[in-house]
């Protein structure tokens, strides 16, 4: 913040985060008994909060713009409201008040009406002439954002934007410079949560893993399993609108130390909340439930974990060329009637993966004459052959005594149930391979409908 007077400061001037580090460790610095704090963002409120601790009375918050415009999240500005701070909306500071021996003694202000949005979408201040002003206090902390330190980067390959953060690949971190990944407040897309920071880790080690070839997986996670009784009596708690249990409160009275706020649950309390868990991650069906022609539907598989086949043309001959892992977890799918569907986008709105279940989930034909005409994820049943479509090219897989018959343009392919070859014949030449994947999804998907929902399946 460059304005007269906040060099020449000798005391009574802060970086809130320098002040919040200090009282972190334990210390309690001497601010007076009137802090005033500048700026809009969490780091604001964490220092108006903590200034009112040290002090004992209200601190003043100054802002340039409205309440509505303050980046800090709404709890935050709450909390620190309720605590008797005061909030001056649409101030800018313009000049700090020293005394003749450079201790602060206010800080002179004017005040803005907000005008025409900037860049950021929000509203410019603009100032009101003639409207100075002076708020006394004993200290000001500084709140008003931090820029990287990247003086280490200097004769270095790395580019930074005009906002002096780094330039990077978003979906990645990469930087312009090889092997060199950026991510948190220290890269272009500016200030953030420590969450948002771990995220951007995350991403880059995944791109390294993907660099080298190496497997990045997530950790293994042992996953709750609902009985149907159980998803039943879930899908009952759906409807009901259960209030979210809280935890008590500090007092406000009770707000002169730096003793935690919200407290911790009771045995009780924790119970209640644990309760009104919906399984998400566990099944979700809200595709299921929103669809007014009932044109989405749950069938249940057996989980698969199989290592299949893939096919390449050497010398004019079919072989084995490798293999390769097919994994399916989670034992209860979703599968689209299309013959019910009207494509009216409501599994698209409530789902909450961001999915388009109608279109992305495997869509089952009734219809011999729609099924010819799809071109992208169609299936069709009829007794123990499924046929696929995708990209307007068939494939067959029909099970016979025990096997797998796998057929397309270019191949028919006799497996065991475990997908080992037992004989193929090529029927025109290809390049690339020829991945049994294909097939393997085409199993799941015949085996678990025709166990789950026979009646969708057409008689031979």
């Amino acid at each position: 913040l460059n304005i007269p007077g906040i060099k020449d400061a000798k005391k009574g001037v802060y970086a809130a985060l320098n002040l919040l580090d200090a009282v972190r460790r334990g210390e309690r610095p001497d601010i007076g008994t009137k802090a005033l704090v500048i700026g809009g963002g969490d780091t604001a409120m964490d220092a108006v909060r903590t200034s009112r601790r040290l002090t004992g009375n209200p601190a003043t918050i100054v802002y340039r713009r409205t309440r509505a415009e303050m980046p800090a999240s709404p709890e935050e500005i709450e909390g620190a409201l309720e605590e008797g701070n005061i909030l001056e909306e649409l101030v800018s500071p313009v000049r700090v008040v020293l005394d003749e021996n450079g201790a602060v003694t206010g800080l002179a202000c004017v005040r803005n009406q907000l005008g025409e949005p900037g860049a950021d979408g929000r509203r410019r201040p603009v100032v009101i002439p003639g409207s100075d002003f002076v708020i006394p206090c004993d200290s000001i902390m500084v709140a008003v954002g931090q820029t990287p330190e990247l003086s280490f980067l200097d004769g270095s390959v790395v580019t930074l934007c005009n906002d002096g953060g780094i330039a990077i690949e978003h979906e990645t971190g990469r930087t312009q410079a090889p092997g060199v990944y950026a991510g948190g407040d220290v890269a272009e897309a500016g200030p953030e949560s420590i969450i948002s920071a771990c995220a951007d880790g995350r991403r880059a080690a995944e791109a390294i893993c993907q660099q080298f070839d190496l497997p990045f997986a997530q950790p293994p996670a042992v996953m709750p399993e609902l009985s149907e009784v159980d998803i039943l009596e879930n899908k009952q708690m759906r409807v009901k609108k259960i209030a979210q249990q809280k935890p008590p409160a500090l007092p406000i009275e009770l707000r002169e130390s730096f003793d935690l706020i919200e407290l911790t649950f009771t045995e009780e309390q924790a119970k209640a909340e644990g309760a009104r868990c919906l399984q998400c991650t566990t099944y979700c069906d809200k595709c299921v439930e929103v669809c007014p022609n009932r044109a989405n539907m749950t069938f249940m598989i057996k989980p698969v974990n199989a290592m299949v086949p893939t096919l390449e043309v050497r010398s004019g001959q079919l072989v084995v060329a490798g293999l390769e892992a097919f994994k399916v977890d989670q034992n209860r799918q979703i599968v689209n009637i299309n013959d019910f569907c009207n494509a009216c986008g409501d599994c698209t709105t409530f789902c909450m993966h961001f999915g388009r279940p109608w279109y992305d989930k495997p869509r089952l034909f009734l219809n011999e004459g729609d099924f010819l005409n799809v071109d992208h994820n169609g299936y069709r049943i009829q007794g123990n052959i499924i046929r696929h479509r995708e990209g307007g090219v068939e494939t067959r897989l029909t099970k016979r005594n025990g096997h797998l018959v796998f057929e397309n343009d270019y191949a028919t392919v006799v497996m065991k149930s475990d997908y080992t070859v037992e004989s193929m014949a090529l029927k025109q030449p290809f390049e690339g391979t020829l991945s049994m994947r294909e097939a393997a999804a085409m199993r799941v998907v015949l085996e678990g409908i025709s166990e789950s929902l026979p009646h969708l399946v057409i008689e031979d």
